[in-house]
């Protein structure tokens, strides 16, 4: 029999580019052993009479077919396998497996899912310090998202909760520390549209919906994202980002207030207008923790950030990242983002107002100058890393890759908080999921 693995608690969904907050470790442990998964297959196979086509999510804890952990709190782990099979119906299907000896396995229970594809599939202690669920989120052809929430007790594979949602997100919002909280973005169903938000949380062993939380009615459509952080009192915190009036963004900040027992809307001080103080018209732009300190930045468009010289202003903006949950509250992090490749770069904010950004020669990328444009600090840029640019390549460092092009920097004339260093520790590649 295999040792049981000790899975830790995810808190959030991932957060792009620059970290997590917390100790978020994943829960994904993938086949160590290639005789692991072909035994699975073979159990698999066996049971089902044929052979089974295995399914891959396009997102979430597990991003293999195959899941480990220890479902039913027996102190063993048992394994999940996400299949399709010759029944007569194209949905996905869940099978547990118990271990029956070394690399050896029998199916124990099978499940049908709700479509042909899994858009995320995860586990959770949502129970118990013990168990794990599994939650899978599908999607029909009509547009609509489900996310079921699966329980597997050594007997039976039931279903203890089925949802339609638009966005999900896990973290110990309610602070009970040894179980996580699972919060859902619902569909609109009113005709003044906004956004409703569900908390699932454990009630005296019990995982239910305990909570609905209304935002936005009349002004939001949508959500596009939730995110969660870390803020006052180490609590953690929820970012919505939800679709406003035409292809524009804003943000919600949600707080767990442990004197009513409920998620409740946040205004820091300072920000009167949140809606108009989030706006932003990048719609990919979507909150994060950008600095990699465990809070969720929200990021904001300026108009004053430096001049962009034609055509730079078709494809850059300034940016002012922004965290509001925190004790302090406010802290930022000024840069532009590029539009056209999808990646951030901070900045001094001593820059902030006070700079140019024009096209490079080559027409590669582009140079932050001085107000004036005669002072060259840095230059970034996007090549072909086989194409002879008939530039001196040692004088730029490889910032990372774009797709099949190499984004590279290099500082022309050094400014205080801007170095070649800065550059690469810091960028953001927004794209990197």
């Amino acid at each position: 029999m295999r040792k049981p693995l000790a899975l830790p608690l995810l808190c959030a969904l991932a957060l792009a580019g620059c970290g997590t907050f917390g100790d978020v470790e994943p829960l994904l442990r993938a086949p160590q052993l290639s005789g692991e998964s072909a035994a699975l297959q073979k159990a698999l196979n066996s049971y089902l009479g044929s052979s089974a086509t295995l399914k891959y999510p396009a997102s979430g804890d597990f991003l293999s077919p195959f899941a480990f952990g220890d479902w039913d709190g027996d102190g063993t782990d048992e394994a999940a396998v996400l299949y399709t099979a010759d029944t007569g119906s194209s949905n996905v299907f869940l099978a547990v497996l118990e271990p029956t000896g070394e690399d050896a396995w029998r199916v124990s229970r099978t499940v049908e899912g709700l479509s042909s594809e899994v858009e995320t599939f995860s586990a959770a202690h949502l129970r118990d310090a013990q168990s794990q669920q599994l939650l899978a989120g599908y999607g029909s052809a009509q547009g609509d998202r489900y996310l079921v929430v699966y329980e597997y007790d050594g007997n039976e594979l039931s279903t203890i909760s089925s949802n339609r949602y638009t966005a999900m997100i896990l973290a110990d919002f309610t602070g009970k520390g040894d179980t996580q909280d699972l919060v859902l973005a619902l569909p609109a169903d009113t005709e003044y549209g906004g956004v409703t938000l569900q908390l699932l949380t454990n009630v005296d062993g019990e995982f239910r919906s305990y909570q609905t939380l209304n935002l936005g009615e009349g002004a939001y459509s949508g959500c596009a994202a939730l995110s969660a952080g870390r803020g006052r009192d180490e609590a953690m915190y929820l970012v919505m980002d939800a679709w406003a009036g035409g292809n524009t963004l804003v943000s919600d900040i949600i707080l767990y207030d442990g004197e009513t027992g409920f998620l409740q809307p946040y205004h820091p001080p300072g920000l009167s207008d949140p809606q108009r103080s989030t706006l932003r018209y990048h719609t990919e732009l979507l909150s994060r923790d950008i600095d990699g300190n465990g809070t969720i930045d929200i990021p904001r468009e300026l108009d004053d950030g430096g001049e962009l010289q034609n055509p730079m202003d078709k494809s850059l903006v300034f940016l002012l990242w922004q965290d509001y949950a925190t004790a302090s509250g406010g802290n930022s992090c000024f840069g532009v983002y590029d539009s056209k490749n999808n990646f951030f770069l901070p900045l001094p904010e001593s820059m902030h107002g006070s700079i140019l950004i024009r096209s490079n020669p080559s027409g590669t990328g582009w140079l932050i100058c001085d107000s004036e444009g005669t002072t060259v600090y840095c230059e970034m840029r996007v090549v072909d890393p086989a194409d002879d640019t008939g530039q001196t390549d040692t004088a730029y460092r490889r910032i990372g890759n774009i797709g099949s092009q190499q984004l590279q920097a290099r500082v022309v004339t050094p400014y205080y908080g801007l170095d070649i260093d800065s550059i690469t520790s810091g960028t953001v590649l927004l794209g990197n999921e």
